[in-house]
């Protein structure tokens, strides 16, 4: 019994790792990748990228919300903090 559903694109950072490596041409370190923890579906998560502040400024617990962004055509789900 699984079907989409819309969801708020709100939650909060569960864990975080700031990452030094440049794993891929031009990406640039040192970024944070997290674990999120999605507002109103509990129990659901996405390890993803914190975008749009200092790494110094990401904070376990910090709320976040989702933007997108484009690559090739393919819409990836990023987050950044919540002032």
């Amino acid at each position: 019994n699984i079907a989409p559903k819309a969801v708020a694109g709100t939650g909060e950072i569960e864990t975080m790792t700031v990452n030094h490596q440049p794993w891929a041409k031009g990406l640039e370190v040192p970024y944070v990748i997290a674990r999120v923890r999605l507002d109103d579906v509990p129990g659901v998560y996405l390890t993803t990228n914190i975008v749009g502040s200092p790494v110094e400024d990401v904070h376990f617990d910090d709320k976040v919300r989702v933007v997108f962004e484009e690559q090739d055509g393919i819409f990836y789900p990023l987050f950044e903090k919540v002032a």
